[in-house]
């Protein structure tokens, strides 16, 4: 038995894809702990199933292979357990949750078309170890895909270790770099350090960094046992009294590469016929309720078991086998006597055809030809941060047509920061690529191109040249087609639209505390995956320039990208605040929160945490006895605002402004400083793709949901400033949903209130309770105004009830009243209602789907929630569509010297303007905004016959609470 380290391996055919072993054993455990707990609802749990079946099609993706084997242990004792009776014998018992998965695995494996070994009295290491060995023999180069440290000592020049769930692949020069000793030593590096794991003792006094400092000595445990009398002390002592246990230490540790194993090579060849399990894979996929995978089985015909793998899956595993030689002694000194190769040579896994990394100077000029003569191609950055402000340029990648991308690798570093070779110059390659990324003749399509526009700004190479440079965002073309239909992201684009699962970042760069930058990522591995992105990116914007309708496309085109591009802007120059002042305001919260905890103990009767919802809950429902205490699943009582704002007690008031003090603090007043950068200003990110109506959503920080309407809120927007010379203005459409029901509803008293310029919550008082209009009172504005804004979201007559301090009869007369005056406003709320039942969608002003999938849903409050999201949705979409033509219309006349757009909250724009512009610049902002449905909308196509004005208000501060 020869360890495949030591092998003299001369031929090597690196022509072919490599051999794949899998170690079967290691998926099943891996995959289990690492993924969370999943059921049919049946009970049967699928976790472990599911990512192996992940695991495996990024595995062949990647190699794309022609054979290929899956090994498992069996419940079978082996020789180890013989010869010891400690080996694994500490080893827990395997979870029910897992054990029931493992026959599922097997069969899934089958079906597949993946040949999978067990052999009773053998381990997975073994099986895995004969194949490696007599398979490099023969001449192929072998992935072995484990995690497993143990397979390190079968690692050759053609053997190499991967772990398809880290990406990390482990060569000769991994192992020396990881382990510090050669692959050759790895059996006398676990017999010294022994693993506990396993049951191998190994020796006492000696763990890894020993073991090898021994090894790089002596640099076997053979010659360290012939020179004990060089070593000292306890040392030399514990290997004197215990060498006699090495020899069966020593063989435990040692993986078998002479098992008895058919070995032809046609037996590991994948079975892709797409016929020959395709009943077998229906009846898998549909009692693990495996959704996307039967979806791929459409018929019979069609080639299934292929198309759960890569796009290249099929093309390469069609062509004729050639390398037909089998494993026995024969063959394998024909070939190595045939082929005599340098003994040096070094194995590289090849690429995938229709992906190539480019590293020489020859392969980038041809590519600038390609792209320069491009009608338009896929641009994706690769970076260090999802963060844009905090990223730095890794690499980029390109596609000019499905099925083929091309990454270029610019600064991939070592573990210690140095940059790595075969790296193109980054100056060059940008400085070359900078006429063709802004050429507006040549289209660019990406996956979130703000995101990449960003980046490549840093580099001074501008994607906004003009909306022509963008010929598709493939994100923002999903959230035109359908704004629920998914996250948008481009791995869930990719399972929804194209049924293809993806490699994604966590697959290459980890995940929580131990996730690496894309910097660390190796290039081979880096490359794969920034070539599918840009590849599926590709496939994707073909999907969507022939499933989107026209006015889907002018929504993108006219709509959508000039959008992202203005807040690409936006979100670059930020927006200016004053440190000191809150730094002062944190100090006041502190103060009051203290105070509030202080006030809530007395009310109490006793100290306890009011941000810990199990003390708060015993709190209340326990000690105070009050009503509305229910408990959750996890045992405690549900202490949400939802449940507190039932409750009539002095301490919930204390606890709500406790509550309302401590977030404003966390999310603002202290957050605020620590995001800002080097000039105080404080840069938002606007999602675009995220909420149900079109509505643009703001985060790190948001600044969208400071309150306006509390004191502490106003305080928070004092914070925000203009630099010397300006001031700050705020530009703001007057009840815009209102005039939208007015003209969606087509209610003339609406309408010509509206028309009047009448204050419309006295209006609507004075209709509902037929009184003179200079004769209504502040409560009752007050409650028209309740009603006005409630019906927009589907008020209730509880909710009014609550809100007003009614009674339900009263408020449902109140209710009554309204639609007595407002008949058509109730014809619209049923009419929408019946609309979105019937064809499953509302529409905006600018025809935008807005769809409604809940409507059906088996839960009645669900139920119940969508249709009022029902009523709604065409309001807040028209309010989005309005504000977003708007932020067009301005920024088109916005005198850009004197003047920036800052923000963009809810129906409210934000400038930062010259002091000596102020009046002008007022006017060019309130005139667009007020036209944008006359003339802006009109200028892009969209014919709009609104029924009452729009009214914008302008105010001017020198901050942006004076400003509002």
């Amino acid at each position: 038995m020869t360890p495949t380290a030591l092998l003299d391996i001369q031929y090597i055919d690196q022509q072919q894809p490599p051999f794949i072993l899998v170690d079967g054993s290691y998926y099943l455990f891996r995959t289990f702990h690492a993924l969370p707990t999943m059921t049919t609802t049946k009970g049967l749990h699928t976790n472990a199933i599911r990512g192996t079946l992940n695991a495996l099609k990024k595995l062949i993706n990647r190699y794309q292979p022609t054979h290929m084997v899956v090994a498992f242990d069996t419940k079978e004792p082996t020789f180890r357990h013989e010869l010891s009776e400690f080996y694994k014998a500490n080893r827990p018992e395997m979870p029910n949750e897992l054990a029931q998965q493992i026959p599922y695995i097997h069969q899934l494996i089958k079906v597949l078309g993946i040949p999978l070994i067990m052999i009773d009295g053998w381990e997975a290491d073994d099986i895995i170890g004969t194949l490696a060995h007599k398979a490099c023999l023969a001449g192929h180069h072998v992935v072995i895909s484990t995690g497993d440290k143990d397979m390190c000592q079968l690692v050759n020049k053609a053997i190499i270790l991967e772990d398809s769930f880290t990406g990390k692949i482990t060569d000769v020069a991994g192992v020396q770099e990881k382990f510090g000793i050669e692959p050759r030593q790895m059996i006398d590096f676990l017999t010294l350090m022994g693993d506990s794991s396993d049951g191998i003792k190994g020796i006492t006094g000696i763990g890894k960094v020993k073991a090898k400092q021994l090894l790089n000595e002596f640099d076997s445990i053979d010659n360290l046992l012939q020179n004990l009398d060089k070593l000292k002390g306890k040392l030399k002592q514990n290997l004197e009294e215990n060498q006699h246990e090495i020899p069966l230490n020593r063989k435990l540790a040692t993986i078998v590469t002479d098992v008895d194993i058919v070995t032809n090579w046609q037996d590991f060849q994948i079975n892709t016929d797409p016929t020959a399990f395709f009943t077998e894979q229906k009846a898998l996929f549909s009692e693990l309720e495996f959704k996307a995978e039967l979806a791929s089985l459409s018929h019979p015909n069609h080639p299934a078991n292929v198309k759960l793998f890569s796009k290249n899956f099929s093309e390469v595993q069609n062509k004729p086998a050639t390398l037909n030689h089998t494993f026995d002694d024969k063959n394998i000194n024909n070939h190595t006597q045939a082929n005599q190769q340098n003994d040096n040579q070094t194995v590289k896994t090849p690429l995938v055809k229709q992906w190539r990394t480019i590293q020489e100077i020859a392969e980038f000029d041809q590519l600038i030809l390609q792209l320069q003569n491009a009608r338009y191609f896929v641009i994706d950055t690769e970076t260090t941060s999802l963060n844009w402000q905090r990223a730095s340029l890794v690499g980029l990648a390109f596609a000019l047509q499905a099925e083929q991308a091309f990454y270029i690798p610019l600064a991939h570093v070592d573990d210690f920061g140095q940059l790595l070779p075969n790296q193109l110059p980054l100056e060059m390659v940008l400085q070359k690529l900078k006429p063709i990324l802004e050429n507006q003749h040549i289209g660019k399509i990406g996956q979130h191109l703000k995101y990449d526009a960003h980046i490549l700004k840093k580099y001074d190479i501008n994607l906004n040249i003009s909306a022509k440079n963008w010929a598709m965002d493939t994100m923002l073309a999903s959230y035109v087609w359908n704004t629920v239909a998914t996250s948008h992201s481009m791995d869930s684009l990719a399972q929804y639209y194209l049924n293809k699962s993806t490699i994604t970042f966590e697959t290459v760069a980890g995940k929580g505390a131990k996730q690496i930058s894309f910097d660390k990522v190796s290039i081979n591995i880096a490359s794969d995956y920034a070539c599918e992105d840009a590849d599926i990116t590709f496939q994707l914007f073909d999907y969507f320039k022939d499933k989107l309708n026209e006015n889907d496309k002018k929504l993108l085109h006219e709509l959508e990208i000039p959008i992202a591009q203005i807040l690409t802007q936006m979100e670059n120059d930020g927006i200016l605040i004053q440190r000191e002042f809150l730094t002062e305001l944190s100090v006041q919260f502190d103060e009051q929160i203290q105070q509030l905890e202080q006030l809530a103990h007395q009310q109490a009767g006793e100290v306890f945490n009011l941000a810990s919802p199990k003390q708060l809950g015993e709190i209340l429902f326990e000690k105070l006895k009050l009503d509305g205490g229910k408990k959750t699943k996890t045992g405690q009582y549900s202490t949400s605002e939802m449940v507190l704002a039932k409750i009539n007690h002095e301490i919930i008031d204390t606890i709500l402004e406790y509550r309302s003090l401590s977030k404003l603090k966390s999310t603002y007043t202290d957050a605020l400083n620590q995001v800002a950068d080097v000039n105080n200003r404080v840069h938002t990110s606007y999602h675009q793709a995220l909420t149900s109506t079109g509505r643009l959503s703001s985060v790190e920080p948001n600044l969208q949901n400071i309150p306006i309407r509390s004191k502490t809120g106003r305080l928070i927007r004092q914070a925000f400033i203009a630099p010397a010379g300006r001031v700050i203005m705020s530009a703001d459409y007057s009840q815009i949903e209102l005039r939208l029901m007015a003209h969606f509803a087509k209610d003339p008293i609406l309408i010509e209130a509206f028309n009047q310029g009448h204050d419309i919550h006295r209006a609507t008082a004075s209709e509902v309770l037929a009184k003179p209009f200079d004769q209504v009172t502040t409560e009752e504005r007050r409650r028209a105004k309740a009603i006005n804004f409630g019906l927009l979201y589907g008020m209730s007559e509880f909710g009014l009830a609550k809100q007003l301090q009614l009674s339900k009869e009263e408020a449902q007369q109140y209710i009554q009243q309204y639609f007595s005056k407002y008949p058509n406003v109730k014809n619209y709320m049923q009419n929408i209602r019946k609309v979105a039942y019937e064809q499953g969608y509302v529409e905006t002003i600018l025809g935008r789907k807005l769809h409604t999938p809940d409507l059906h849903n088996s839960n009645r409050m669900i139920r119940q929630a969508s249709e009022r999201a029902a009523i709604n949705a065409p309001l807040q979409g028209s309010a989005s569509d309005i504000i977003k033509l708007a932020m067009i219309a301005v920024d088109e006349i916005l005198p850009k010297q004197s003047a920036k757009m800052l923000l963009q909250v809810h129906d409210e724009l934000v400038f930062e303007v010259d002091s000596e512009q102020v009046e002008p610049i007022a006017q060019l902002i309130k005139t667009a905004m007020q036209q944008v449905l006359t003339h802006t909308a009109k200028q892009k196509g969209w014919q709009v016959d609104f029924a009452v004005p729009l009214v914008v208000d302008v105010g001017i501060g020198e901050n942006w609470d004076k400003a509002h």
